[in-house]
């Protein structure tokens, strides 16, 4: 699954990751941890019931804006 993510710097010196397609987004302090959060919330959202299983590996972030 791959999905298009942007990234951005504020003013305040944190990074908001944010995925349209899902309606996500995560803020922290450095773009790594940010886009890492975002997966985690991706995944979570992904998961509809506890049957399913989503894997991080299987969301691909494709990251559409630079910092």
């Amino acid at each position: 699954m791959r999905y298009q993510v942007t990234i951005e710097a504020t003013g305040s010196g944190d990074y908001i990751a944010s995925c349209e397609e899902l309606g996500a987004t995560a803020r922290c302090l450095s773009p790594a941890c940010a886009l890492d959060r975002l997966r985690d919330e991706m995944q979570y959202r992904l998961e509809w019931c506890p049957c399913m299983c989503v894997e991080a590996d299987e969301i691909e972030l494709e990251i559409t804006s630079a910092l």
